[in-house]
Parts: C-alpha cells; structure tokens; sequence
C-alpha cells in the first residue's frame, strides 16, 4: 500500500509520544504533516485545543487544509480511537494507523466508519453506532482519559454483544 509505505505504519520518524497528521495529494504523496498529541475530530473538522487549532474541513469530498483539498489524509504512530469524556472515555487498543480516504475511516487498513456530510455524522461500518465527536490520541496520552480502575479498551473490530448499551454508544 503506497500510503502506508510513505509514512510507515508503525510510525517511524516521530517523536515519542507524538502522532502524525499527514495530508495526501490525489496521486497518495504525503505533502503536508503536522505532528501532535490530540486530534479532535468533530463531524467533518479536524481539530486540536493546543498546537494548531482548526486543522481541516471536509468539504466538496475532500479535507480542506490551508487552502488546498486533499482526498486522504493519515495519522501515525501509536495512537487510540477515543469516544467520551475524560476520565469516562472509551478508548480503543494502540493502532500505528488511522487513515481517512474520502469519507472511509480506516484503522490499521480496515474500514471502520463512513462520514456522511449531510448529516454531519460518523456511521460505524462494523458497530452499530453513529456518532459525531472521536479523538485519536497518542497512546502515551490515552491513559489519561480513562478511568484505569475500570479499563474499558474498545477494539473497532469486535461487536460487544453483552456489552452494556453505554458501552457501545458514542452519545455520552
């Protein structure tokens, strides 16, 4: 996979603790990078509350980022999906790729959710959940937003049939 190739899937080149936002031209060459600990993501804006502030916007099927539209875009590292608030987070096990092609979210390559830019909304391909707000953090920082008396570790692959409805809902 060429994208994966050019960034390196177990996130080489960055900084402990540090993950790494690159935006991808249409022929998949990385051409902007930042790097951070937090990306927010609300419906279709990439955002992060210390170093960088509105990062991107998806809009007309691709991530707007200072003026130019990318069709992909990808975060390295070792990182965790995470839905909730701090200290009640659900947060997923440490992928080393998140990667957003159009509307697929994708992590370590499998397709997790699609953004449906109407509804401003993230649909679980694989869970049964919609949702609007996630983080990817870097798995130094994950611990700080759950609970480690209670470890709830989400893995996007897996449905929690007996998991409590809580547990498997974003809308908190």
């Amino acid at each position: 996979m060429k994208l994966a190739a050019a960034i390196g899937l177990s996130g080489e080149g960055t900084r402990p603790g540090v993950i790494q936002l690159t935006f991808h031209d249409p022929s998949d060459t990385p051409v902007a990078v930042l790097e951070a600990t937090d990306i927010r993501i609300t419906g279709g804006v990439l955002w992060n509350h210390v170093e960088h502030g509105l990062i991107a916007c998806f809009a007309c099927g691709a991530w707007k980022h200072r003026g130019r539209y990318y069709p992909a875009m990808s975060i390295a590292g070792a990182c965790c999906l995470a839905f909730g608030i701090a200290r009640d987070a659900l947060v997923s096990e440490p992928m080393s790729l998140f990667s957003v092609t159009g509307t697929t979210l994708r992590a370590n390559g499998v397709a997790i959710a699609e953004f449906d830019e109407k509804q401003d909304l993230w649909h679980g391909l694989i869970r049964p959940i919609t949702w609007q707000t996630m983080r990817i953090v870097s798995a130094a920082a994950a611990s700080a937003l759950a609970d480690t008396s209670r470890p709830v570790i989400l893995n996007p692959w897996d449905y929690p049939a007996d998991a409590l409805p809580s547990a498997i809902s974003s809308s908190k």
